[in-house]
């Protein structure tokens, strides 16, 4: 017991459960990892998940929230910065890509999280659960993005908004990407992809994919049927 009396065993292995759950999810995706390899991971017991989350899907949820919700405040916050820097102008493409990815950075420093879990972690979420996010991380998610495409929008004023939003999904797939693989990158490469620091792999991401934002504007088909909302 603690010096309120109250028994801290159940906060301990719920916060076992969680750490062995981020664990799995990120090495192995959230639909490979059973509730048995979680609890065996957490030295817990499938009734201690119950108890504390409901079910697995619950657990999920938990694990997602803790690490989304801080990544989406901070996105917000520096959108909001770059905003009020460029009062008179425009916001530049590259910082309003930065404000959208320099969250998984700053939340890794913050939270001192090691650095490939929690990337490869985050790449998970936005692959395999991106339309499937808890209400509060969807409504958190759905702000952001809707934020974001205002501003690419007055910048990018050729830019057809169905162009422009899958080109945001693809930078965004391509974003994933590297966060779950990035470390396959310099094995296949046999090492020509060097060893860098999470700063030059995210400038790298930027300039990938503000190239991609500004290009020439595309002609849209007849059979373009337009996309309303997206998340990753």
């Amino acid at each position: 017991m603690d010096d309120h009396g109250q028994v801290k065993g159940g906060d301990e292995t719920r916060e076992r459960v969680l750490l062995a759950a981020q664990k799995l999810f990120a090495e192995r995706g959230f639909e490979s990892v059973s509730l048995r390899n979680i609890t065996t991971e957490a030295l817990a017991n499938v009734a201690a998940v119950n108890y504390h989350f409901g079910s697995k899907d619950g657990l999920i949820d938990e694990v997602i929230g803790h690490h989304m919700i801080p990544v989406m405040k901070e996105r917000m916050r520096l959108l909001d910065e770059a905003e009020n820097k460029y009062r008179i102008g425009l916001v530049p493409v590259e910082v309003i890509l930065d404000a959208f990815m320099r969250p998984f950075l700053t939340v890794i420093q913050d939270g001192g999280e090691g650095r490939d879990l929690f990337c490869r972690f985050m790449g998970r979420c936005m692959s395999e659960r991106g339309d499937r996010m808890p209400d509060e991380v969807m409504r958190s998610a759905q702000r952001v993005m809707k934020r974001i495409t205002v501003m690419l929008s007055d910048v990018l004023p050729d830019v057809e908004s169905e162009v422009l939003v899958w080109r945001l999904h693809f930078c965004f797939g391509a974003m994933a990407h590297t966060l779950i693989h990035e470390a396959g990158l310099k094995v296949l490469s046999k090492g020509q992809s060097g060893d860098p620091d999470f700063e030059t792999t995210l400038q790298r991401m930027i300039d990938y994919c503000k190239g991609g934002l500004s290009a020439g504007g595309s002609v849209l088909t007849d059979r373009s049927g337009g996309q309303g909302e997206f998340l990753f």
